[in-house]
């Protein structure tokens, strides 16, 4: 009986775990429009025109690029338009 308890709550000690390590919030990610000089975060609808230049990157949450550029996540490549 002692055992079965003792299984029963390394069983509920793992879930509970399990469950806290899951539910644990993820910081969102980003995206900044290059305009040519800085960046500037992308709020709704943008355009990137066909070019070989830094249109949008995406950072990770409380990353501000015209601060450390560096450790983008994704990247697209294109003339920002906003």
């Amino acid at each position: 009986m002692k055992r079965i308890k003792l299984n029963f709550a390394v069983i509920a000690f793992l879930l509970g775990t399990g469950v806290a390590v899951a539910s644990t919030a993820q910081k969102a990610n980003v995206k900044w429009g290059f305009n040519g000089t800085s960046y500037e975060p992308v709020s709704g609808n943008y355009d990137c025109a066909p070019s070989t230049k830094v249109c949008t990157r995406t950072y990770p949450e409380g990353q501000n690029p015209n601060i450390n550029a560096d450790g983008y996540l994704t990247q697209e490549l294109g003339d920002f338009a906003q």
